[in-house]
């Protein structure tokens, strides 16, 4: 089976890879382990597909990347979250926020468009194909050794295979254990909720808080965030796991929530002094704030009684009620593993990869997209873009640069 190019991995960079290699006219297959293409981006925005972030310009989009963000930058000019928009126009969007999602809110009507633009290009689609061994001979890869002992050959070649991340749906991380001479650097969990001491939350499970504020260390952030059965999940929890990945390898990590973020504590021993309804039970009027369930540990934790009128408040009991609502404590335990994580964080070493076309600086016909390259990004769209951005230059360029 001889192809011009050679597809590793069904996922979004894969059939980006794909659809744009085969709109060249080039004869391209994609190999795919599972029985299915795009497993994974089912799993995308809790089932409704968080296609992309719009930024205000490339450089505000990859700043959110951290230092590796600026191997973005090339690859963004080619094909960014605008053209996102521009490529998914047929499938009707909407936009939430910078969020965009498809109209109907299903990721599988996502897939199935890719899946129907993969027909109409003629690409050839194997599943159920494990990858066994990448074959390479003079600095070129000759071809991709399956399991049932086939090989497939092609003039490029684009490793699209992902991460360690929910491994369940075939992204266990094969592509760092072949033998093809690249770099790989240090691979983590990341966007993936926490483990923690404290065992109170577990009444919460299920209970969010929007605009809250988190600090660790001296950083500070504001988000939503989820009690879950073992500790912390939501928005803001999977944007900072990354930071506490690597700080809890060397120290104890905790983290202090803020139900007020935006108030001084000033700012609430003025709001609860002058507020009207002082007769209420003070129970009643928190919860008219904050979770009910959440309340009582609060006034537990101040030492207020729950018959407490408003009123009643003395003012060491305000002050102590002022101090827990700006600066409840959590003690990190762990990071959930990469079967709960979105992303990982690490892979295929950017300074082996030319970003202005995704291309092996080490291998002549092999090319790089996806989650597998050493770039992992915030919640809400940013990592999948990095899907469609470098699918598309790799597929691109694995065709214009075919011997």
């Amino acid at each position: 089976m001889k192809y011009d190019v050679v597809i590793i991995g069904g996922g979004p960079a894969g059939m980006m890879a794909a659809i744009s290699a085969s709109s060249l006219g080039a004869k391209v297959i994609i190999i795919e382990k599972n029985e299915k293409l795009g497993n994974k981006l089912l799993l995308t925005g809790g089932g409704r597909c968080n296609l992309t972030y719009v930024a205000e310009n490339n450089r505000e989009f990859s700043q959110k990347f951290g230092k590796n963000g600026n191997f973005l930058l090339s690859p963004l000019s080619i094909f960014n979250f605008h053209n996102t928009l521009e490529f998914f126009e047929k499938l009707e969007l909407k936009k939430e926020g910078n969020k965009i999602y498809p109209l109907s809110e299903k990721a599988k009507d996502v897939l199935i468009f890719l899946i129907n633009l993969l027909k109409k290009n003629n690409v050839k689609i194997l599943t159920s194909s494990p990858v066994q061994e990448i074959i390479i001979e003079n600095n070129k890869v000759k071809g991709v050794f399956l399991d049932n002992g086939k090989t497939v050959e092609g003039k490029s070649y684009i490793i699209c295979t992902g991460g360690k991340s929910y491994p369940n749906t075939g992204s266990s991380g094969d592509a760092f254990t072949w033998n093809i001479g690249h770099t790989i650097t240090e691979l983590n969990p990341s966007l993936t909720p926490i483990e923690i001491n404290e065992k109170w939350t577990k009444s919460l499970q299920g209970i969010s808080l929007s605009n809250i504020g988190l600090s660790l260390g001296n950083k500070k952030y504001i988000g939503e965030i989820l009690f879950t059965h073992f500790g912390l999940s939501g928005p803001l929890i999977l944007d900072i796991s990354k930071e506490i990945g690597k700080n809890i390898k060397n120290e104890k990590v905790k983290l202090f929530l803020d139900i007020f973020p935006e108030m001084t504590l000033e700012d609430l021993n003025d709001y609860f002094s002058n507020s009207v309804n002082k007769n209420r039970l003070l129970i009643k009027y928190l919860s008219t704030i904050i979770p009910e369930k959440l309340v009582h540990f609060i006034l537990n934790f101040s030492s207020i009684p729950k018959a407490r009128r408003l009123n009643n408040l003395t003012k060491e009991e305000r002050l102590r009620l002022i101090k827990t609502l700006k600066k409840i404590e959590f003690n990190v335990t762990g990071l959930l593993g990469f079967d709960k994580a979105m992303i990982t964080s690490g892979g295929f070493s950017l300074k082996e990869i030319d970003s202005k076309n995704m291309k092996s600086k080490i291998i002549n016909n092999l090319y790089f997209a996806g989650e597998a390259i050493d770039v992992d990004g915030p919640s809400g769209g940013y990592n999948l873009q990095v899907c469609w951005t470098t699918g598309y230059v790799a597929g691109i360029n694995s065709v214009k640069n075919n011997d």
